[in-house]
């Protein structure tokens, strides 16, 4: 039976580290050991001793021809992903090993870690063969390259600036080419703010008792990301309470269930799903960006062209802010971090007054510019807040 020898990298002659993962020994039915390279079913037979000054010379010439036939059989497919073996210390076999070691890009949440992945896939692709250290120079250019999007050339400075901390953590190198690097300072406040009137002309257009307006209601008084609204639910809300973990930062987001969120709800339909975002096929969103489309969608129908899930957020800190909201209410409402100590002990009790307390201020506001009608006391239905 063959069996696969990881035997890892020898020393070329010429100085070059040769990979020797494709070898393979067997042993005949004769006793005889043989040696072959091998790839993806396919095997040469080598013939020179393994300690011989030849058999590096016939294993590279052999993994070469091995990889030409999966190329061309594959191109024959019409297929283009076929994997070309990274040798140590190239740029590609470094963004392998950060893929499978690093333990802060695995525990990064998902979406940012697929963006980062789509980012230094695309680095391995083009730059993969490459020595692994691009000098500070280039990397430089690169976010020159892509300062049209400011964004997009600062994340992708991040992502390198990961991955070559990343290397010197676990002293792959000494220094980092990234290092000194700063990303593209910009005048723009990101996505643009919403205002109490664009609220009203959103409800105008989307009223109580529709989906697009129970999306409007929860962005606005849970402050959560796409990507958790389209996770929230009635197994959220116990007890007129919202105790919800947030996926980007891990904090906790726990208020009493403010009461344009519970009017919202209860407008709407019973359902069996657990969370409250449906799509018009009564089914959850698939993720927080088909959930962001939608939404931008039902604001273009409003005429709000600018306006955006996080926009949104954004707006219920500023309505907070501008009506006496503190920083500690807006870090309790939003999961922002902060440096203050608080105590274990009264830490979720404290979170709960203040958020309560800011979203609140939120509603009030509404209702002031006559877009909420005060309900006064209320009891909560137990489909809400069971």
């Amino acid at each position: 039976m063959a069996t696969l020898t990881t035997v890892g990298a020898m020393k070329h002659p010429d100085g070059m580290e040769i990979d020797l993962r494709y070898l393979s020994e067997e042993k005949t039915r004769h006793g005889r050991r043989v040696v072959y390279a091998r790839l993806k079913g396919k095997r040469i037979r080598l013939k020179h001793p393994v300690s011989s000054p030849e058999f590096l010379d016939e294993y590279r010439a052999a993994v070469k021809a091995l990889f030409a036939g999966v190329e061309e059989n594959a191109a024959k497919a019409g297929k283009q992903d076929v994997r070309v073996p990274f040798a140590p210390k190239t740029l590609g076999w470094l963004i392998e090993r950060y893929f499978t070691e690093s333990t802060k890009y695995l525990t990064m949440d998902p979406l940012g870690r697929k963006r980062r992945r789509k980012i230094l896939e695309d680095v391995k692709k083009e730059h993969g063969h490459k020595p692994m250290v691009i000098p500070g120079e280039n990397i430089a250019k690169g976010v020159a390259k892509r300062s049209a999007v400011p964004g997009n050339a600062n994340e992708w400075l991040k992502s390198l600036k990961a991955l070559y901390t990343w290397a010197v953590s676990i002293k792959i190198i000494e220094v980092s080419p990234a290092a000194g690097l700063g990303k593209i300072k910009t005048e723009s406040e990101g996505f643009y703010t919403w205002t109490v009137d664009d609220i009203r002309t959103y409800v105008t257009r989307h009223p109580i008792g529709t989906m697009p307006y129970l999306a409007c209601m929860q962005l606005l008084f849970t402050g959560l990301r796409r990507s958790d609204a389209v996770k929230f639910g009635r197994q959220h809300a116990r007890s007129g309470k919202v105790n919800f973990k947030t996926s980007k930062t891990g904090a906790d987001l726990i208020t009493e269930m403010p009461w344009p969120l519970v009017d919202a709800i209860e407008a709407m339909p019973d359902t069996d799903q657990l969370p409250y975002l449906l799509t018009a096929y009564g089914k959850p969103f698939a993720s927080g960006a088909a959930f962001g489309n939608w939404f931008k969608d039902r604001c273009r129908e409003a005429g709000l062209l600018d306006c955006s899930p996080h926009g949104l957020r954004k707006g219920g800190a500023t309505i907070c802010s501008e009506n006496g909201g503190s920083e500690v209410e807006l870090e309790a409402m939003y999961g922002w971090a902060n440096n203050r100590q608080s105590g274990v002990y009264t830490k979720k009790a404290r979170a709960l007054i203040l958020a309560t307390k800011g979203f609140e201020r939120i509603a009030q506001t509404l209702v002031v510019e006559k877009i909420l009608t005060d309900p006064g006391e209320r009891r909560r239905h137990s489909r809400v807040a069971p």
